[in-house]
């Protein structure tokens, strides 16, 4: 059977995607995001090397079709490329390039993906959307599975409280995808089926919840303040009041298992989570299923009682502990982190230390003699061995992104994707202050990929089709 193109008005625009064979690109984006998800952020070389092999091949098969790339995401492709080239050169002259693979490796990984996926059609932004979202609901449900049953590395104790750590094995790594996937539910999950939207929201919430993550709750305040910011973010988060009931309630029957050294209470966990489900439903005037929801609750929390341990910890020694370990921004660890990186930052300003040879071995605030690796606080790391000339490439690639969102602006405002955009990189970039989120490959790829399919497609004049049609 021979399908021929329609036809085409002479001088108009028709987008650069859309043929047969193209979603392909999606398909191995979606394939890398996922593997870098799920094997621990793809912060180890092996998995990293094979979502590099399939960010590539889109890459591929994106410069084999000519697929254009609005040109923002140009932009910034060509920043970070050139931070990888400049990490490179860097490396070479401290006669340490090892060290500087892996920063220039996932800065060519963003580089990469960031145009391939803009480039897309509808459709295949709508699958790469799908599989982000599916993803993060995954993180969600790991990390609450894994404090649920106090199963490490899915959930770790730290500061007092197990804490859901996910797939990525790092619960600030874990709130940052969440606190993506929560923006992206706001503006890209469908408003015509809300029982399934307020499900993804909710699931997402409670997930962030459970990482305990102060960094990525600040995030998300600051990319809630950016949609509600918007006639059309507003719009986005109508009818969302019944997720916080429903992520309450589910939080109360998970709190008992959360202290370090309490006993997993998995029955009390999943009473939470019905009757969390049951307020959903009733919301959405489903009154069986709600009702069978709430039935559950009850009889799983009476369960519970039956077969709890008998010393079980009560919910106000969770709670305690969270007051005192997370309901303060004092952490004494993180600004001895910051004073060490800011003389290895004085002594090279401009062109750094070099990449990896940050030297982050020094005294901390209790006269204790301390190693670390990673300065939480990306932006001084980066300074520090890359320079002010690392840094500004870093930033400029953003800032080519947000200035793509903010040219959509009409007479009736930003339109509601690129207020997502802006949103999920500004929350992004919060975190990026508090926690190491850029040497954990998935996060910014997972930034990247979301941003490019909120973005405006590229559109262009096909000639091919023009003459086809003449």
């Amino acid at each position: 059977m021979t399908v021929t193109a329609p036809e085409v008005a002479a001088g108009t625009a028709s987008p650069v995607h859309g043929a047969p064979g193209r979603d392909a690109r999606a398909a191995l984006l979606g394939t890398a995001l996922g593997v870098a998800v799920l094997a621990q952020g793809a912060f180890y070389a092996g998995p990293f090397t094979v979502v590099a092999a399939l960010v590539a091949g889109a890459g591929l098969v994106a410069l084999l079709l000519r697929a254009a790339a609005p040109r923002p995401v140009s932009v910034a492709a060509a920043c970070w490329a050139g931070f990888a080239l400049w990490v490179l050169i860097r490396g070479l002259l401290d006669g340490a390039v090892a060290d500087a693979v892996p920063s220039a490796a996932v800065a060519l990984l963003l580089a990469v993906a960031l145009p391939a996926a803009a480039g897309l059609a509808a459709e295949g932004r709508r699958l790469l959307q799908v599989v982000a979202l599916a993803l993060a609901v995954a993180v969600a449900g790991i990390g609450w599975f894994g404090t649920a049953l106090h199963l490490s590395p899915l959930s770790m104790p730290s500061s007092g409280l197990w804490r859901a750590a996910s797939s990525i094995t790092y619960a600030n790594a874990a709130g940052a995808v969440l606190v993506t996937g929560l923006l992206l539910a706001l503006v890209a999950s469908p408003t015509s089926r809300p029982l399934l939207r307020r499900a993804v929201v909710a699931a997402l919430l409670l997930g962030l919840a459970v990482t305990m993550s102060r960094g990525a709750v600040l995030a998300l305040a600051v990319g809630l303040a950016v949609l509600l910011a918007t006639a059309a973010g507003r719009r986005s988060v109508r009818g969302l009041l019944p997720v916080l009931p429903a992520v309450a309630l589910s939080c109360a029957g998970l709190l008992p298992s959360m202290p370090d050294g309490s006993v997993p209470r998995p029955l009390l966990a999943l009473a939470g989570l019905a009757a969390g489900a049951a307020v959903l439903l009733a919301t959405s005037r489903r009154r069986r299923a709600a009702g069978g929801a709430g039935v559950g609750a009850a009889l799983l929390g009476l369960l519970d009682l039956v077969t709890g341990p008998l010393d079980g910890t009560a919910p106000a020694g969770a709670v305690e502990a969270i007051a005192q370990t997370r309901l303060t921004g004092a952490s004494a660890d993180r600004v001895d982190l910051a004073r060490a990186t800011l003389a290895d930052f004085a002594d090279a300003p401009v062109t750094g230390v070099g990449p990896g040879l940050l030297d982050l071995t020094y005294v901390d605030h209790a006269g204790r003699l301390v190693h670390a690796w990673f300065t939480h606080l990306e932006y001084l790391q980066v300074a520090a061995e890359t320079g002010l000339v690392g840094l500004a490439l870093v930033l400029a690639g953003a800032a080519a992104l947000i200035a793509g969102a903010l040219r959509t602006r009409t007479v009736r405002g930003l339109p509601l994707s690129a207020v997502g955009a802006v949103a999920v990189l500004a929350a992004f970039a919060t975190h990026s202050a508090l926690d190491f989120l850029w040497h954990v490959p998935a996060l910014p790829l997972l930034v990247c990929l979301s941003v490019a399919t909120l973005l405006p497609a590229p559109a262009r004049t096909d000639t091919d089709t023009k003459e086809h049609a003449r």
